[in-house]
């Protein structure tokens, strides 16, 4: 029986972390949904671990193969898909719920068909497993804020899968091609579907979670915005640009690892907050 779901994760040596995202789906009330993976040819345990769960999720499709990273990975799981409904997630998120399925079931049976995407909440969970923020999925205003940046988290926007038979995600960007593809295919119309409860609940610490990542996420958010909308190349952005840049030789000269409790010493000598640590 074709599945309402399919929910697709990239992964590469995640079998530390892959669990928990296992966890979460096998867990789920709803059991019409598809697990697609797609390995990245890891050399740790990663393959064994999905592996492991086939028997609480029969409808695990499993593929493990070198890829060129994330986008690649998604690209090549998309013509497994057979879902109507697609979720990306990452080997360490989670459903925030076993009935979040059921409760997104409920919802996007009823979703016009015009629909191409539905967006739920996202809860951003800190290393001590305590949810530290929750960012809704707000369509009214993405229009403006997608002049900048995703306007809403990747990991709580469920798609159509036909949107996929005519788009892919651009493999020449590491960092922003799912912003690139929602700025491609989003309208307020097709996106205006609103599932009012968290679905995913997402790590931090990930690469923009990053100082030394921060440059790299400002230059491809520009490079996609630039693509669609006029007058991005502003004095504020490249101030932006330019701060990314020290951030990235502070990581240079002390090391990533030393680096966000180095920044955020800076930030305490000038009565500002931790930005860096405790992610």
């Amino acid at each position: 029986m074709t599945p309402f779901f399919t929910i697709i994760t990239a992964t590469y040596n995640a079998a530390a972390t892959l669990p928990r995202l296992l966890e979460s789906l096998a867990a789920q009330t709803c059991r019409d949904f598809e697990l697609v993976i797609q390995d990245g040819a890891s050399t740790d345990d990663t393959v064994a671990v999905a592996e492991s769960y086939r028997h609480r999720l029969p409808s695990l499709s499993l593929a493990s193969e070198p890829d060129t990273g994330i986008y690649d990975a998604w690209n090549r799981a998309l013509p497994r898909v057979r879902g109507e409904w697609v979720l990306f997630l990452g080997a360490d998120d989670a459903l925030v719920a076993c009935d979040t399925l059921e409760q997104c079931h409920a919802a996007l049976c009823n979703a016009p068909a015009t629909a191409s995407y539905a967006g739920g909440g996202v809860d951003l969970v800190g290393h001590d497993g305590m949810v530290v923020a929750y960012v809704p999925y707000l369509p009214g205003s993405a229009d403006e804020r997608m002049r900048g940046a995703m306007p809403f988290p990747h990991q709580g926007l469920w798609h159509r899968r036909t949107l996929f038979s005519k788009h892919r995600f651009d493999t020449t960007l590491r960092i922003a091609a799912d912003y690139d593809l929602v700025c491609r295919t989003w309208t307020s119309e097709n996106g205006a579907t609103v599932l009012p409860f968290a679905v995913t609940r997402m790590q931090r610490g990930g690469i923009s979670d990053s100082p030394q990542h921060v440059l790299r996420v400002r230059w491809e958010n520009a490079k996609v915005a630039a693509r669609y909308f006029p007058g991005i190349w502003t004095f504020s952005l490249f101030i932006g640009l330019l701060k990314g840049c020290l951030l990235w030789t502070v990581c240079r000269i002390v090391g990533p690892r030393n680096a966000p409790g180095f920044l955020d010493t800076i930030r305490r000598w000038r009565g500002l907050p931790p930005a860096w640590t405790g992610l």
